[in-house]
């Protein structure tokens, strides 16, 4: 079950427990409060209550619905695009983002700073509505590590590339049978990612030994401790394809190496 599937469960429950508690507390008010002392003050109480309510249900599904959704680290244009998957409007006012290798606080969200559901907003070096501090490039080429922060100082999202991510992913395996009841071409190298960090894979490679190659497009990621499938030429929601009319793997092929977007040693995976 892959982090999406999981999360649309997840606020499948919380909407339906939300509905419920929800129902509680109006019968509660409408009992003890409003029916006993009927008056216009205590209506105003009886609302502020509830917005109460509401306000602490937002604050906890907020970890659970804000991501750093992409990182664009071209000197001439970069970016921190961060997207609400969940279904409440979230306040980001006093979260932050922070560059992990400089220790700086790249920007703060003002006030009155929202997200809404299902959109992503950006925050860019360039002039715009959320822009951080910086008249140089801040993001390095060779791999950088981006935390998200909540008002409160609580991690909500991280987000790693190159370098960074090197310790994260590792080629798990290979899918290889030579048989000849074996559909070849849905022979596949499996990647996992071992952290509770997003990894940006926009320009890796993988290279089997005497066979082809394949680079992750600009925007490809992983989620965090999730799996990932490269079919040899099988099209699949949420895996990748080499889209090769020959077999990826040969008689000859015993090593799959995994790049980084700057050509550096990621893993390597050796097979009989």
């Amino acid at each position: 079950m892959n982090f999406e599937t999981r999360q649309n469960i997840a606020n499948e429950i919380w909407l339906t427990d939300a509905r419920s508690a929800l129902d509680k507390v109006h019968q509660q008010i409408k009992t003890n409060t409003l029916s006993a002392l009927p008056n216009l003050q205590n209506q105003r109480h009886a609302h502020g209550a509830i917005q109460s309510y509401w306000h602490s249900c937002f604050k906890l599904m907020a970890p659970l619905q804000v991501q750093i959704d992409f990182v664009n680290t071209l000197e001439a244009y970069e970016y921190i695009e961060i997207r609400n998957t969940g279904p409440a409007i979230i306040d980001l006012e006093n979260w932050r983002l922070d560059l992990t290798d400089t220790g700086e606080t790249l920007f703060t969200f003002p006030r009155n700073s929202y997200i809404k559901p299902n959109q992503a907003i950006k925050v860019e070096q360039q002039q715009s509505t959320f822009m951080f501090n910086a008249s140089s490039p801040s993001f390095s080429r060779q791999g950088c590590q981006i935390k998200l922060f909540d008002s409160e100082g609580s991690l909500v999202s991280c987000w790693i590339n190159g370098r960074r991510a090197h310790d994260s992913v590792i080629i798990s395996h290979i899918s290889h049978d030579q048989t000849s009841t074996k559909n070849e071409y849905k022979d596949h190298i499996e990647l996992i990612n071992l952290s509770t960090f997003w990894v940006d894979l926009s320009g890796w490679e993988l290279c089997v030994q005497d066979g082809p190659s394949f680079i992750f497009p600009k925007m490809s990621k992983m989620e965090p401790c999730s799996e990932l499938k490269i079919y040899a030429d099988h099209v699949e929601s949420g895996c990748f394809s080499f889209s090769s009319k020959t077999p990826i793997f040969n008689r000859s092929s015993k090593t799959v190496v995994l790049f980084d977007n700057n050509k550096q040693l990621v893993n390597e995976y050796h097979f009989a």
